[in-house]
């Protein structure tokens, strides 16, 4: 992750659903899987609130 972002939470989410990955050749294949990784993060943003606006 990078370091302007915060996880909060993760999980995973079970649901069933065909994803497909490439092999050495550039073939497509499909597999059936079985699990979604979740997670919920903060957008950290730094603001310099010395600077008179």
């Amino acid at each position: 992750m990078s370091r302007r972002y915060l996880e909060v939470y993760s999980y995973q989410y079970s649901a069933n659903y065909f994803s497909f990955a490439k092999d050495e050749s550039d073939y497509m294949n499909k597999e059936l899987r079985d699990t979604i990784k979740v997670s919920v993060v903060l957008d950290l943003k730094w603001v310099d609130m010395t600077s008179e606006f």
